[in-house]
């Protein structure tokens, strides 16, 4: 009877089938107690499967495996933690279900570490789930070491040839500012597949060549792989971050009338950023109202986004206004109208945005970057003291801005967003995050060597993106800086980005 409620997902009629046999007070073998630990796992009645399994006489790989997996898909990743560390005997599975738990949970730094850890026991062989899943832990982090030596441990293995890693290993190199490897590893695969192609297509616009982004999607289309919505979302966005207007229109009717491929809501987004960065605003307002379906807070967000570069309040108040319709508690909306209003100078609305702020509980994301050295990953914050390091980093900053202000540099003071003082201003911008982050790169690393790669949670200001321009001049070295939109390859005193961000 058990079985048949766990096939027919009746779990309401099996826990009345356990009830009536604890009343019975018959004992339940090992094999009733997987039977009912199936039906509560089934069931995500997380609680009582935890119960039937601490009453199991005897305790097998396989149960343990299955209670760990359903954890860590319910986000609760130190319950697998506890079984796992309590279980006297661990497989491939469980290590596995670890390190996919963490990734899922978003703690990649112990995904990493478990997936270390997998090497050093003689009896766990990596598989392309315990590869692709610690490489896109480091994707993540932006990691890049780790994931260059996962590489050389899949090749070794074989497995760089295996579909899905291969797709991870492009994944993981487009995103830890390394494009030219996650090439090469398309190249060599065996078998593109639909996830292939669209990460190459993805991995060129997130780094502002859309050019190339469109050779590639131009050589699938000469394949039997067909493109899904996926690619078309990698494709528009290509078109949207290079500011290709007619071309990203052009692919936008091609879905339907050419592919077969109905747009959805981040189809439509693409459009809107598209529309909405080159300054159509109007435009882009008219494409969300015409959408075939409920606007997205996705498309608001886009246009909004645009507002605030283009400096539209009406417009912008318009989106901020449907967003906190649908999300009062949407905590980038108000900033983004804070902005909004502070590049307008209009500070009393700024302090009326910050006052709702602090009514809802709400608070600013801090600017935080990170840089990867030796192995650890350094972070940083505004104004960020903590570093043991930190006379060497201001030091490398003060002379940092001593040589930009002998080419010429001019701090672009609109990029502080704050009602203070000039100099204040100027101060204010020294202390972002990226440039601390930079400074310890230069610091850390030998002249002539591999690019400085940054990662940043927020878009670069305009006057870091000057900055970080002439620094790679003055100091002859490449700076790969990821923010939360695309990537910026500093080189000689240009940005891969072409000023167009």
């Amino acid at each position: 009877m058990l079985q048949r409620c766990i096939q027919n997902g009746d779990h309401l009629t099996g826990r009345a089938h356990h009830c009536a046999i604890l009343k019975t007070g018959n004992c339940l073998d090992l094999f009733a107690h997987n039977v009912l630990l199936n039906l509560y796992v089934n069931g995500k009645s997380l609680t009582d499967a935890r119960k039937v399994f601490d009453e199991m006489p005897e305790k097998d790989i396989f149960i343990t495996n299955a209670l760990m997996d359903v954890y860590a898909k319910c986000s609760l990743i130190e319950n697998s933690l506890t079984l796992f560390l309590g279980s006297s005997i661990t497989n491939d599975v469980s290590w596995n279900t670890m390190i996919v738990g963490f990734v899922h949970a978003g703690d990649f730094d112990s995904a990493l570490s478990f997936f270390k850890d997998t090497l050093e026991c003689h009896n766990v062989q990596p598989t392309e789930v315990t590869y692709s899943s610690a490489l896109c832990a480091c994707a993540s982090l932006a990691a890049l070491d780790p994931g260059t030596q996962i590489h050389c441990l899949t090749m070794k293995t074989t497995y760089d040839k295996n579909t899905v890693v291969g797709n991870a290993l492009i994944d993981m190199y487009a995103k830890c500012g390394s494009i030219k490897d996650a090439r090469l590893v398309f190249n060599g695969l065996t078998k593109n597949d639909e996830v292939s192609w669209n990460a190459m297509i993805s991995g060129y616009s997130m780094h502002g060549l859309g050019g190339e982004a469109l050779k590639v999607f131009d050589m699938m289309q000469e394949t039997d792989v067909r493109p899904n919505q996926m690619t078309f979302v990698g494709v528009l966005s290509a078109c949207s971050n290079g500011g290709l207007l007619s071309k990203g229109e052009a692919y936008f009717k091609s879905m339907i009338h050419d592919h077969g491929i109905e747009p959805c809501v981040e189809h439509y987004s693409c459009m809107v950023w598209l529309l909405g960065r080159l300054g159509h605003l109007d435009r882009a307002l008219k494409l969300i109202k015409e959408m075939p379906f409920e606007p997205s807070l996705m498309a608001w967000r886009a246009l909004l986004g645009a507002c605030v570069i283009h400096n539209d309040v009406e417009i912008g108040k318009l989106c901020a206004k449907h967003i906190l319709e649908i999300d009062p508690q949407d905590e980038s909306t108000h900033v983004l109208l804070s902005n909004m209003y502070a590049r307008t100078r209009r500070w009393a609305n700024v302090a009326t945005v910050r006052r709702s702020m602090k009514t809802k509980g709400l608070n600013k994301e801090p600017g935080l970057s990170w840089i990867e050295n030796q192995g650890t990953v350094h972070y940083f914050t505004v104004d960020d003291a903590s570093h043991p390091d930190k006379k060497m980093i201001y030091g490398m900053l003060e002379w940092l801005n001593m040589k930009t202000r002998q080419e010429s540099y001019s701090p672009d003071r609109n990029a502080v967003l704050r009602d203070i003082e000039d100099d204040q201003k100027e101060r204010h911008l020294w202390v972002h995050s990226e440039r601390l982050a930079l400074a310890f790169g230069l610091i850390k690393t030998p002249s002539g060597s591999s690019p400085i790669r940054i990662i940043k949670n927020l878009r670069i200001c305009a006057d870091c993106h000057a900055v970080m321009k002439l620094i790679s001049k003055i100091v002859k070295r490449d700076i790969i800086v990821r923010d939360m939109n695309r990537f910026h390859h500093f080189e000689n005193g240009l940005c891969s980005c072409g000023d167009y961000w």
